[in-house]
């Protein structure tokens, strides 16, 4: 595989998401979270319907499996509604197929 598309498929499975309020954790300021493409597993206990429709308390379920640096979940809950929508909008569109993407316009 070449580099370029080592590179393209690193960011199909990863997403960084900055935050407009960052995370505060002590003196550690969290301003960024990096979240990668959950897996069947990291899903578990959800359900998918619910993260397509932007459901909070279940992103609050994944998020803590997926992100980096790794939050907890009522680390999640507490976090600005505008952040917390980036997030969750990240989460349900790693579950959306290419072809959905490209049907809707997300992605080239």
């Amino acid at each position: 595989m070449s580099d370029d598309a080592q590179t393209a498929e690193k960011k199909r499975l990863t997403v960084n998401v900055p935050l407009d309020t960052a995370i505060m954790r002590g003196k550690q300021e969290i301003k960024s979270l990096t979240l990668r493409k959950p897996k069947g597993g990291a899903l578990s206990g959800v359900k998918t319907v619910d993260l397509l429709n932007l459901d909070l308390v279940a992103a609050s379920k994944v998020v803590p499996r997926i992100s980096s640096p790794r939050i907890t979940a009522q680390e999640f809950l507490d976090m600005e509604a505008e952040d917390c929508v980036a997030v969750a909008g990240e989460v349900a569109a790693f579950l959306l197929q290419k072809r959905q993407k490209v049907e809707h316009g997300l992605e080239a």
